[in-house]
């Protein structure tokens, strides 16, 4: 049950302005209000892409969270995939 919880967190920051806003302003408490393991609460705090891509997040809504931190398509693929094409 927890990939759905992470996926739909990273849905709601994704989608929703204010919620965008304190994952920016105070992440800790944000992710304190979902029910995350320690890793997928780790793995969102740094932006570790290749790694929430592993924990199963769906690329239609890694991508777009990853373009919201201003992460360029390039450096998008290399993290989840590891190579530069």
């Amino acid at each position: 049950m927890s990939l759905y919880v992470l996926q739909k967190l990273i849905r709601d920051i994704n989608r929703n302005p204010a919620i965008r806003d304190r994952f920016t302003a105070e992440p800790e408490a944000l992710l304190a209000d979902y029910d995350l393991t320690p890793l997928e609460c780790a793995a969102l705090a740094v932006r570790d892409y290749r790694r929430l891509y592993a924990l199963g997040v769906h690329g239609l809504l890694l991508r777009p969270f990853s373009i919201i931190h201003q992460v360029s398509e390039p450096d998008y693929l290399f993290a989840i995939r590891g190579d530069p094409e």
